[in-house]
């Protein structure tokens, strides 16, 4: 695994040494995020519970090349927003669609994703039903290798044992009475016999990834 992509329980426990830990045992990473409940007004719904992203990303503190997607109403992050919509309240750096991401092979370190969970809830954002199989695919083409898919559903995803590894599953929870979900974790396998098509990133993407694109042509 690259040094820039290690999943870390230790530097978790580090940035919320108040909360119960987080815990790394025989190769697996697992534990309860109680979130709580956000006093301010919800902008988005379904949006990330409190401190949850800051947890999120703090389980990955060298990643660099960080990508949400859906974005949702997320600003001023790390990392690059992504969505397919974009409105008064969603306002992504880069509007594209989950199963057709506009970046380069293996140029990414980290996505983070927390996708409409059935089609009823499609409906609410406005938007099609997620595509979570092409968007697994284009996670697995995007991430270089040792690099992490983290996902926050209702469950964990099926996955492909030839091209992920299932690192981590932490049950956040916000509330009595309220759902609890999960954030399954997936490192990124180095390739197999298969091949990958090559992707270029748009031209209108081009000031965001430079490296990226000087690495396509």
């Amino acid at each position: 695994m690259s040094q820039a992509a290690r999943i870390s329980a230790a530097a978790v426990n580090a940035a919320f040494p108040k909360y119960p830990i987080t815990v790394h045992d025989k190769g697996w990473t697992y534990g309860v995020w109680y979130c709580g409940t956000a006093w301010t007004p919800v902008k988005l719904h379904g949006q990330y519970p409190p401190t949850f992203l800051k947890r999120a990303l703090a389980l990955f503190p060298d990643a660099k090349d960080i990508i949400h997607v859906p974005s949702g109403a997320l600003k001023d992050v790390p990392g690059v927003t992504v969505d397919a919509v974009r409105d008064d309240v969603r306002c992504p750096q880069i509007l594209a669609d989950a199963g057709d991401l506009p970046f380069a092979n293996a140029s990414q370190d980290l996505i983070l994703s927390d996708p409409p969970y059935s089609v009823a809830d499609s409906k609410v954002y406005g938007c099609a039903p997620f595509p979570l199989g092409k968007f697994m695919k284009e996670s697995h083409r995007i991430l270089r290798p040792g690099g992490h898919l983290g996902m926050l559903h209702v469950y964990y995803p099926s996955y492909r044992r030839k091209m992920w590894k299932l690192q981590a599953l932490i049950a956040v929870v916000t509330g009595f009475q309220r759902a609890t979900r999960m954030f399954s974790v997936f490192e990124r396998l180095p390739d197999s016999a298969a091949t990958h098509v090559s992707r270029s990133i748009p031209v209108e993407s081009a000031e965001l990834f430079p490296l990226a694109q000087a690495e396509t042509k």
